[in-house]
Order: structure tokens, then sequence, then C-alpha cells
């Protein structure tokens, strides 16, 4: 009969995977500084950024924290959300300093995050979220945005 790991090799298991991921953000394990190709040049329009279902964001440039999560875009702009905004680190780090860079199929593109208040644009970013990751289903006419859910407007810089 075969044995499940100990406790300590499922540890070095773990270390090991983390140690072949180097700094970078994997699922809910964030990570340091994006690495990859980095596109200096400005983007006008966001919407190559739908053809991935994610994405990862980093904050903090001068102690770069970074994330995977998801992105969409709608009339050339690019938004990040964040499920119960209030209570993630990255989210503050974003707020307290705009400045950072997203990479998107591996291309990494430096941008300005804004988080976004406006009841009406809040509305646009999610049902631009909804829509997909719905496989393009349209939100029902009574869609609301929880108020929990935060999205970030990022923009070329």
């Amino acid at each position: 009969m075969r044995r499940a790991p100990s406790r300590p090799t499922r540890a070095a298991l773990l270390l090991g995977f983390l140690v072949l991921l180097g700094n970078q953000p994997c699922g809910p394990i964030p990570g340091d500084a994006l690495e990859g190709e980095e596109v200096l040049e400005p983007v006008a329009d966001w919407s190559f950024a739908d053809a991935w279902p994610r994405c990862q964001l980093e904050v903090r440039p001068a102690d770069p924290h970074s994330v995977t999560t998801y992105c969409f875009a709608g009339e050339g702009v690019l938004y990040v959300p964040a499920i119960m905004g209030d209570s993630k680190k990255w989210t503050k780090l974003a707020v307290a300093d705009p400045r950072a860079r997203i990479r998107i199929g591996g291309k990494i593109h430096p941008v300005t995050i804004e988080r976004v208040d406006d009841p009406a644009e809040r509305l646009v970013a999610a049902r631009l979220g909804y829509r997909k990751y719905q496989d393009g289903e349209v939100p029902p006419d009574d869609f609301e945005v929880p108020d929990d859910r935060w999205f970030f407007r990022l923009t070329s810089r």
C-alpha cells in the first residue's frame, strides 16, 4: 500500500515549486517584480486583453508586489476588478501609488491605475467583466454591482 507523503516531504515539494516560480505571482500567491518583455509603446485600445483569461498586475514600483487577476476591456479601456477590494493589500498599494505594470500574454505594459468610484462607470466595468467571463452572455437587466467590488481603470503611461 502506498502512503501519502509526510508533512516535511509536502513542504519540500511546495518549496521546490515556489523556487521554480521564482518571484512571479501564481494563482492566489503574490509575487515581486514581473518578468517578461516590456512594451513601452502606449496602448490606445486594450481589447486584445480579452483574449487572455488572466493577467498579472504589479503595484508599488519601489518594492514591487504582483498578483494574478482578471482583466477586461471595453471601448479601448482596460479594467481590473477586486472582490472585497478594501481587504486586499494590492488595492491599498494601488490607491497609494498609481504607477503600475500589467502583464498580458507575456508582455508587460507600464500603466497608471485609478480606482473607479463613479457608479455609472462601475456598472460599465462590471458588465464588461460579466460578459467576458460568462462566455459573451449579456448581464440580466437587474444586474447590480456589489458594494465590496472595486474596479480599477488602467491607462498607458
